[in-house]
Parts: structure tokens; sequence; C-alpha cells
């Protein structure tokens, strides 16, 4: 039988990023930089162990194996709110839902605010799996060219299309700790950037699921906490902090758009696992959440540090990094008259794991001598090895083995 498939999935390619870890999670011995991945010690088991122990011996079945409401477990809403406002300065009106993941946010922000045809800007290099959200419903994700000084988006270019493109329908950001670049945007550069919005009459979609994950410095004020005027949707993540698995997000957004998104979600997967809510709220309420973080900032910061220093041992003239302050990626970028073919083949052969630059494009091409390095889940001893291999790589992509790059 001949398939006739929408012409919205048609376009969709599935993730690289998915594919990456699949070959790495069949192969053996290989050191991978390549996941967004929390390594197991990360997990609070005992903690979740006693939370879910005490459930199904102390708690009504009822409340988290029953259905719930498509805005997510009151208590935990609530507690998230109180979380934002603690941790954020975020004391506004505006109720949070939640979402699988900060990834589902996105998906049913695009489905709402989108029709076929319309135009989402998102920074030059970007999470792929935001993008195929908007490719998704027809939409269409068009990059701002980045300040190559400051690694962050050109200000002068978002304007540009603001002014000429008539179908914008929001900006799709990530100011902390971005994915993969790793810079946080500075906060002059973001209360221009909201100025802007305010000037074309175009929202922003704030993607924040790295934002608890600083290691150095004070934080830099979000986008939402700029937002006089509704215009900022705000997403964020427990994928880091608690557990991938649990697919624990939340959006929070002017009623009027949550209204829309709620009825979305609905259509979409009737709520998020109440079980992991439930969970969630009574970690956060009744145990040492924010202690957990804490600590997982400190077991972070140390890999952080054994990645930074062995990149500054590698020869200048071959590979510059930009230095991050928190997250969970470095972005390197090799000389340019390197030969990324030749590096990515050493790296292959001698199974260390990257991603490369186009895979975190919008356009997936252009960024071939840059890629990103996840220092999260290696191991400190991978994470110098792995380190070294690369090294040894870059040396095997001198000039003398250059070619063109197509």
């Amino acid at each position: 039988m001949a398939y006739r498939f929408a012409n919205r999935i048609k376009e969709l390619k599935t993730s690289p990023l998915r594919e990456n870890a699949s070959k790495n999670m069949e192969l053996k011995d290989v050191i991978s930089f390549a996941y967004g991945f929390p390594p197991v010690e990360a997990f609070p088991m005992e903690t979740l162990q006693k939370i879910s122990q005490k459930l199904y011996t102390e708690v009504d079945p009822e409340t988290f194996l029953q259905y719930g409401a498509s805005e997510g477990y009151p208590l935990l809403r609530k507690l998230v709110k109180e979380r934002l406002a603690k941790t954020a300065n975020l004391h506004n009106e505006e109720q949070v839902l939640i979402t699988s993941g900060s990834t589902q946010a996105m998906d049913i922000a695009v489905k709402v605010l989108c029709d076929e045809g319309d135009i989402v800007l998102c920074e030059e290099q970007t999470f792929s799996g935001a993008v195929n959200a908007i490719k998704g419903y027809g939409a269409i994700p068009i990059p701002i060219p980045m300040n190559v000084t400051e690694e962050s988006v050109d200000l002068e270019a978002l304007e540009e299309l603001l002014r000429f493109e008539q179908r914008i329908k929001f900006i799709y950001l990530i100011p902390t700790f971005q994915n993969p670049l790793g810079t946080s945007i500075p906060l002059e550069k973001r209360q221009a950037i909201y100025s802007l919005a305010q000037k074309y009459d175009v929202l922003i979609f704030e993607d924040d699921p790295y934002g608890d994950l600083l290691y150095y410095g004070e934080p830099i004020m979000k986008l939402k906490e700029m937002d006089t005027d509704g215009r900022v949707m705000y997403a964020g993540s427990f994928s880091k902090i608690l557990a991938p698995s649990a697919r624990l997000g939340f959006i929070m957004a002017p009623d009027e758009i949550m209204e829309k998104l709620a009825l979305a979600k609905q259509v979409s997967d009737s709520h998020t696992n109440f079980y992991w809510q439930v969970m969630l709220a009574e970690f956060m309420q009744n145990h040492q959440f924010e202690e957990h973080v804490s600590a997982l900032k400190l077991y972070y910061k140390e890999k952080f540090e054994a990645m930074i220093a062995g990149l500054e041992a590698l020869p200048e003239d071959k590979i510059q990094f930009i230095k991050p302050t928190g997250g969970y990626f470095i972005c390197c970028k090799m000389a340019d008259d390197l030969d990324p073919e030749t590096f990515y083949t050493a790296l292959d052969e001698a199974k260390v794991a990257v991603i490369p630059g186009n895979v975190m494009s919008v356009a997936q091409e252009g960024y071939e001598r840059s890629f990103r390095l996840n220092f999260t889940k290696p191991t400190l001893s991978e994470i110098v090895d792995g380190v070294k291999v690369i090294g040894e790589a870059l040396e095997q992509a001198t000039p003398a083995s250059c070619k063109q790059v197509i």
C-alpha cells in the first residue's frame, strides 16, 4: 500500500541527537560527550524511594493513580509558582501548566499560536527539538544571525527580521546557558530584545531548562521578569535537576494564552504523568529539594572545571571554546584551516562522541567546525581521556589534510 502522510510530517527527520544517543548506548567503550543527560549518580535515589514507599502505603491511590486535571496537580502548580517567586523573582498572577518536559511546552505553544506558513524566529544555533516542533505544525523556523563576538543574537539583524517579516508569531530563545553554545544573553541585551518585541508586537518563548545550574557569578534577570504586558511565555524543566524520565516541565503564560495551551494539552495527552507530579510535590514540600539542587551544582561544577582545564591545555591555534558560567554544555570551534571530516573520523575511530554544530543549527549547515560537548554525563576520568583524544584528532586534521568543505 502507498501511504500518504500529512505535509507537516514529510519534512521532519528523526532527531540526530536521539540517534546519536541510541548508537552510543549500543556501543561499548565509547566516551560520549554527546548526551545531554544527567548521570545516574545525580538521581536522588534514597529520597525517591522514601517518597514512593509513602505513596503506596500512606496516600489515597486516587491521588496519584487516577486521571487528573490537564493543567497539572494543583499542589505541584502552587509549589512551582512559589519556587519561581523565590528563585527568579516571578511574583506575577499568571498560572503555570505542568507539561511533559519543556519540549511539550514548546510543542503546544506552536500548535496554539502558529498556522502553516507562520514564522518563529530562533537563534541560529539552537535546540533541534524546538525546530522540529515548529516544522511539525507547518510553521517556518527562521534563524537570527549571531553576533560573533558576543555569541548571541545580533540585535540589528533581529530588528531587520521583525521589520520586514509579516508573519512572525514569536521569538524562541534559550537565554540562559544556551543549547548548544552554553552562553547567557547579557542583561542589557535581554532588555533590548524585550523592547524590540514590544515595538513590533510579537511574543517571546523563553526556554529555561538549564537555568538552575549556575556555577559561577550571579543569575541574570529572566526575560519573564521584565514582562510588563503579557508578552513572554516562560518554560522550565525538572529533567536536569530531578530525572528526565519523569517528563516534568512547566509553562507560565498569560491567562488568555494559558486557556488555549490547556486545551491543546487535553488533546495531546490529557495530562502529564500524575504519579511523578505527586512525587515531585512531596519532594519539594517535605524533603530537601533545594539542598539536592545545590549538591548537583557542586557535583557538576567539578566536572565542568575538569573539562575546561583539559580544553585550555589544547593548542589555541587549533581550537577555541566558549566558557559558560553554568548549564550542561561547552561549545568548541576548530580552526578554519582544519578539516572537519578528518577530525570527526578520528573521533569515531577513537570512540569519542560529540555533537557536530550543524546538528544544532536551524539551517543544518554552516557550523561544520563547531561541536558541542557535554560534561555532566561522563566521569572525571572519561573527561580527561576524551579531551585528550579531541586534541589528538585536531592534530590529525592538520592543514595538510584539508579538503574543500561543501
